[in-house]
């Protein structure tokens, strides 16, 4: 039975054009805040092999993104990877899936308020300035920082992919700027070394590594969740996804070895442990001024990458609150702005809550590797899963090709589980314990699921469809 659209809240059609699409991908990924933060955490475990991690991570995420490419090539909607699953291979699939990404998009905005507030912003005062802003000055930072973000998210979605398409212009330039001239300067320090095993000795920490790394570059599929808001989106979705991942892979892979020759090979075990490595490298190659444009920019592309996980993820709840697959609170849209705004103050509350928990009882930097660690093994698992509904999806559509559909998938599934496995050998605190939360609320999830649908099969059975019938009047 079809729904009348004209009777179903939706979301301000036609408001996001090509540019604002590659600016939501972009933003996501937030390479200059990833480069403070993602790209840091990386190395502490890849340490003087970060490059090569971030080598192995662009085919990881080449691989990977294939998937919502061919999904988005046929399938649109606010739900992103739910609406993919619930409408290409099943209702119930599509929302357990939906909740896993869901729960992983969540985790970003967690991670990123924590490390900007608790870990980049004292790390950077007491650098420079030589001075303690105190153990708990991060919690007013933090508060300032959400509220902002969600004012915007708030007002409409054109301001925030507007302000996230400059941004995101500026990061990249301000990256490949500062690379080129930190490897030039660095003189006869430049060696091959670094696209090695040999200074983590050994794949292990390379593996974990790339956990990150693919994290830090695998963005770029938030921005499926525009689809009821976008202009064309068959077509720009998926040039969105591939022109983001191909411009910040390489941008990404130039960085990390700039940094790596600029701290020094045998060095990198320290990497982490100063909290702002990329801002101390850069004073000691380009210099104060620089380093000073660069910490505003980096708290930017921090606020940035913060914003666009909160469009998304609470896109991703809206719909399914609208099928009746979530609180029907959360279903709301703005009368003025068209913006599903009771679910953005929902997500964004929840979001300050639990990065405000994780920094009091773990302390933030301990708190941003288990909240990004958890986010990233939600998303490693919520990927699979879908690598395994895009076959199933276009063969009921008749329309299979083995090597989209099959092979890439499959080697993208291989790839993600092999770092998963190495985040747990060796156990890495606190890696261990935050793939272990994503898999308890994967389980909790998956369980929940199942015990609904037994006793409401009609409503699970609309999962997605809103979504796909409200596609189905946009030009």
């Amino acid at each position: 039975m079809m729904t009348d659209t004209t009777s179903v809240q939706t979301l301000k059609k036609n408001a996001a054009g090509f540019p604002s699409l590659l600016g939501q991908s972009v933003a996501m990924i937030a390479p200059l805040g990833a480069v403070a933060a993602t790209l840091t955490g990386a190395a502490e475990f890849a340490v003087g092999s970060l490059p090569l991690a971030y080598i192995i991570s662009i085919f990881g995420v080449l691989v990977w993104i294939n998937t919502p490419y061919q999904f988005s090539k046929k399938i649109n909607g606010t739900g992103g990877f739910y609406t993919f699953n619930a409408v290409g291979v099943s209702p119930t699939y599509g929302l357990i899936i939906g909740y896993m990404m869901w729960f992983s998009y969540f985790n970003v905005i967690t991670n990123a308020i924590l490390f900007t507030s608790g870990v980049f912003i004292p790390g950077t005062v007491s650098y420079f300035l030589h001075v303690n802003i105190g153990t708990y000055t991060w919690i007013p930072i933090m508060t300032v920082f959400i509220a902002l973000i969600t004012y915007i998210a708030y007002i409409g979605i054109r301001p925030s992919l507007a302000y996230s398409f400059t941004a995101s212009v500026i990061e990249i330039l301000l990256l490949i700027i500062s690379s080129i001239i930190i490897i030039i300067k660095a003189g006869p320090a430049n060696s091959a070394l670094p696209f090695t095993p040999i200074p983590a000795h050994g794949w292990s920490p390379i593996f974990v590594g790339m956990v990150l790394a693919i994290f830090s570059m695998s963005g770029s599929s938030a921005v499926v969740t525009l689809g009821e808001e976008a202009q064309q989106p068959r077509k720009n979705i998926k040039r969105a996804l591939l022109i983001s991942f191909l411009i910040t892979g390489v941008v990404f892979v130039l960085t990390s070895y700039a940094l790596t020759i600029g701290w020094g090979i045998s060095n990198m075990s320290t990497f982490f442990q100063s909290s702002v490595p990329g801002l101390i490298v850069s004073d000691k190659y380009i210099g104060l001024p620089f380093t000073i444009v660069l910490f505003a920019f980096i708290i930017n592309s921090l606020f940035a990458g913060s914003l666009a996980p909160l469009n998304t993820s609470s896109r991703m709840i809206f719909s399914m609150s609208r099928d009746g697959l979530g609180p029907r609170f959360l279903s709301k849209v703005h009368p003025k702005y068209k913006t599903p705004y009771t679910s953005i103050l929902f997500v964004a509350g929840l979001s300050y809550a639990i990065s405000l928990l994780a920094g009091i009882f773990l302390t933030p930097a301990i708190g941003f590797l288990y909240l990004i660690s958890a986010s990233s093994a939600a998303l490693f698992i919520g990927h699979i899963l879908s690598n395994v509904g895009v076959g199933v999806a276009y063969k009921k559509m008749k329309e299979f090709n083995a090597l989209l559909h099959g092979f890439a998938p499959a080697v993208a599934t291989v790839i993600l589980a092999i770092a998963i496995y190495y985040s747990f050998v060796p156990p890495a605190y606190p890696v261990d314990y935050s793939i272990i939360t994503a898999a308890i609320f994967v389980i909790a999830t998956t369980i929940g699921v199942f015990i609904y649908r037994r006793n409401h099969p009609e409503r699970v059975n609309n999962a997605g469809k809103t979504d796909i019938e409200v596609q189905s009047t946009i030009k």
